[in-house]
């Protein structure tokens, strides 16, 4: 016959069968407390033992599950004698032919703690799957926010959930030799029929050697065997897992779709992705307000032949093809302008170019690496077309700039940086003070 507490640990810390691991847990602070010998005067040893036996196994969902389906037993004699109850879902109360009990597990997570919950009990078909979307559901916004248990858990608990929970063998092999006899003694034989020859296949012996010997029996009284087949509920749905899969995947999909968000579109679309674009101000010093005696330079010592706008003075040689990055200049300084890139690392110029007032130049074909940015604001260039006679303003942007190509399946992305030269006290970000000296050497 049934027993839900057949040893009486549900009742000795005082919740009922149904009790869920919270519950459970609080029942058995709250008993300990009042039967420990140091915290009650009149409590027992013996029951102090009692309670912490009790919550050693059914606060275990392995050791619960076993428990709660060994109350799920009936002789021969009981089966003649009066009928037996079918069992019923712990969920919706309705009679099941094939019972399973199952642990479902949810999954909470606080910054740097993460713990995983156990829903359990015994379940049919429908009811099992309700638990497992709505325990899948809680874990999905839930259980990542954990760090570093919380993803690990929440994929494995998902999809641990969508592939049917854990079940014991042993538990289902129980309930399905009990719900065989209580179907018989209602007199259902074709149901009885279906279910003996299920627990044939069971892994313990005393339960398999009677179910062989009901089922010859039945077939002797002249059972159809090809009447009495039951449905399997539990039988495996791979579109209905696909679900559980998408949502053990939600949050990464979403992460790293933020994060490719450009390629995605790209793909999408079939554009190319637009190059990085960096925009940076920054102001040079005013000019002296005290008008300098004008120097009077010899042509001899003059450039001959003046650069236009984006030539290069030095270092590679200003590309007009795809391939490198771009450095984009915006000279409103007041006067012509000499830009380096030299190497963070050697100091040793990459490339130099002239920009004209007013105007704005750029540098393309500049290969990966660390980069300072440099610039000098001035009159006449000197002789050699690389440097000024009197120069107003020199100096150097703050920051390394990182450059590095990055390769896709279909294209190559470069990077483009801007910046923009005032005339007076206008930008975002001062520059770093830097000699006429070091801005010369090569």
């Amino acid at each position: 016959m049934r027993n839900s507490d057949p040893k009486g640990l549900y009742a000795v810390l005082g919740v009922s069968p149904s009790a869920t691991a919270e519950e459970i847990k609080n029942a058995f602070r709250q008993r300990a407390k009042e039967t420990h010998p140091d915290t009650s005067g009149n409590a027992s040893a013996t029951l102090f033992q009692h309670v912490n036996a009790a919550y050693k196994i059914l606060s275990d969902p392995e050791s619960r599950a076993e428990y709660d389906s060994s109350g799920y037993q009936a002789s021969a004699e009981e089966v003649r004698q009066k009928q037996l109850d079918p069992i019923c879902c712990s969920r919706c109360g309705q009679v099941t032919a094939q019972p399973r009990y199952v642990v479902f597990r949810r999954v909470y997570s606080f910054v740097l703690a993460t713990v995983r919950t156990p829903i359990q009990g015994i379940f049919c078909a429908s009811c099992a799957r309700k638990e497992a979307f709505k325990s899948s559901l809680i874990t999905m916004f839930t259980g990542w926010w954990g760090f570093p248990w919380g993803p690990i858990y929440t994929v494995g608990v998902i999809l641990g959930n969508g592939f049917g929970g854990e079940h014991s063998k042993e538990a289902e092999e129980r309930l399905t030799w009990y719900n065989c006899l209580a179907f018989l003694s209602r007199g259902n034989v074709n149901i009885a029929y279906s279910l003996a020859q299920m627990s044939r296949k069971a892994s313990d012996p005393e339960i398999s050697a009677r179910a062989a010997e009901l089922s010859k029996e039945l077939e002797n009284a002249g059972i159809d065997p090809k009447r009495s087949r039951l449905k399997n509920p539990w039988q495996f749905n791979p579109v209905e897992r696909l679900k559980y899969v998408a949502m053990a995947a939600a949050l990464p999909l979403l992460i790293v779709g933020i994060f490719m968000q450009d390629q995605i579109s790209s793909w999408w679309t079939g554009k190319p992705i637009p190059r990085h674009s960096y925009t940076s101000t920054y102001t040079p010093p005013p000019r002296a307000t005290k008008a300098a005696p004008e120097k009077v330079v010899p042509v001899a010592n003059a450039c001959a032949t003046h650069p236009r706008n984006g030539d290069a003075l030095g270092g590679f040689s200003n590309s007009m093809s795809s391939e490198g990055h771009v450095l984009e200049i915006r000279n409103g300084s007041g006067g012509p302008a000499i830009v380096k890139v030299r190497n963070s690392f050697s100091n040793k110029m990459t490339a130099s170019f002239y920009v004209s007032n007013n105007a704005t130049a750029e540098f393309r074909g500049i290969p990966d690496g660390s980069y300072r940015i440099q610039y000098a604001v001035g009159d006449m260039l000197r002789a050699d077309c690389r440097s000024f006679f009197n120069t107003a303003a020199v100096g150097q942007f703050p920051g390394v700039e990182q450059l590095q190509t990055e390769t896709t399946s279909n294209q190559i992305i470069t990077q483009h940086l801007t910046y923009t030269l005032y005339a007076v006290p206008s930008g975002t970000v001062r520059p770093q003070s830097l000699s006429v000296t070091a801005f010369d050497a090569p």
